[in-house]
């Protein structure tokens, strides 16, 4: 049996979390097109006869940023690709290489850890990936370089393998039928902060926290719970909220329909909006 940790790594919004949720063949990473979506390393376990990979998806580069949350997501890059037994460097072929991935691939360079190159995206026509030359030629010192499609799972089973081949002996880490590593009351809070960004998107800046303050299970069937959504000033909590309401209604109503279809029981969800505008320096505590 082989076992061991395998990072994901590459700039915001390749398809990260789309393909840690490929892999793991369950929703456990949320995905929005709003950058720095990932806060925080989610970890997606794979069970396999042959043994356990634990893939750990990290947040984009994000360079130019000097607030406390983009220093905070760097440095859980960097700390993410050592210590494990290889590095999956996404790569998006649709869009011009610039200032992240050139800073990425130096970090990668330093690394020893084996590292497979996997460039996303080949479900598209070739007039849309104008820059997949430039990823087929890219060098890190990887093992090999695959083209893949985390939406359309094309070519995963070959990155299994190949990940396989490069672990070493090893007992699992975590027990069968665990898909991820989040607790109860934080993958809710991953579900909702995705509600609110995919329905705010570019007129909400991505410094918003979710935390679940109560969730009290009544019964099998029942699920009460209550959230508050922290954001930094008095006008994105009136965007969050909108117009008589009908924002954070519609928020609430889409992250319980996916709870609800989760878990298979009757959700009752709260949400309440609050302001801190000092919430992003005490990043390390939320």
């Amino acid at each position: 049996m082989k076992s061991g940790f395998v990072t994901f790594v590459g700039r915001s919004n390749v398809g990260k979390s789309t393909l840690l949720n490929a892999l793991v063949g369950s929703k456990v990473a949320i995905v929005t097109p709003k950058p720095q979506t990932t806060r925080h390393p989610v970890r997606g376990i794979l069970h396999d006869p042959r043994g356990q990979i634990v893939f750990v998806d990290t947040p984009g580069i994000f360079l130019g940023k000097k607030d406390a949350v983009s220093r905070e997501l760097n440095k859980i890059v960097r700390e993410q690709i050592e210590g494990i037994e290889a590095i999956v460097y996404v790569v998006d072929p649709t869009r011009e290489p610039g200032a992240e991935e050139a800073h990425l691939q130096e970090l990668l360079k330093k690394t020893r850890v084996p590292i497979i190159v996997a460039v996303n995206k080949n479900d598209l026509p070739i007039l849309r990936r104008p820059f997949l030359k430039n990823t087929l030629i890219l060098d890190v010192g990887q093992r090999a370089t695959m083209e893949i499609s985390a939406i359309k799972h094309r070519e995963l089973n070959k990155l299994i393998d190949t990940l396989f081949d490069l672990l070493p002996e090893g007992e699992a880490f975590y027990p069968e039928h665990q898909l991820t590593d989040l607790s109860h009351a934080d993958w809710i809070a991953e579900v909702i902060r995705e509600k609110v960004f995919l329905h705010l998107q570019e007129e909400l800046p991505y410094s918003v926290h979710v935390e679940v303050t109560e969730t009290n299970m009544r019964d099998d069937e029942h699920e009460k719970i209550s959230a508050t959504v922290w954001t930094t000033e008095e006008r994105y909590k009136g965007m969050i909220i909108g117009a008589k309401g009908e924002m954070v209604k519609t928020i609430g109503s889409d992250a319980r329909k996916e709870l609800e279809s989760a878990t298979g029981k009757k959700i009752f969800l709260g949400l309440d909006v609050q302001v801190d505008p000092k919430w992003q320096e005490r990043f390390n505590k939320a």
